[in-house]
């Protein structure tokens, strides 16, 4: 698959898989952070999908860009 400029990329900050924003599910945290979803979803988080957010925030302690 081609990604277009316009697409922002992160990197989860577990594991070091991209993440495009808008195309696949992350959670975000503190200034520049990211996790993908399987990472967030080990470090503790749940998501709702009828409500398409997190109900548990995933731990990121210790990794770069928390705040903690």
């Amino acid at each position: 698959m081609r990604r277009t400029e316009s697409e922002e990329l992160a990197v989860c900050a577990e594991c070091g898989a991209e993440i495009v924003a808008g195309r696949d599910r992350s959670y975000e945290f503190g200034s520049s952070g990211a996790l993908c979803f399987a990472c967030a979803v080990r470090r503790g988080g749940s998501y709702d999908e009828s409500r398409d957010r997190w109900t548990t925030p995933p731990d990121t302690s210790g990794l770069a860009g928390s705040e903690d």
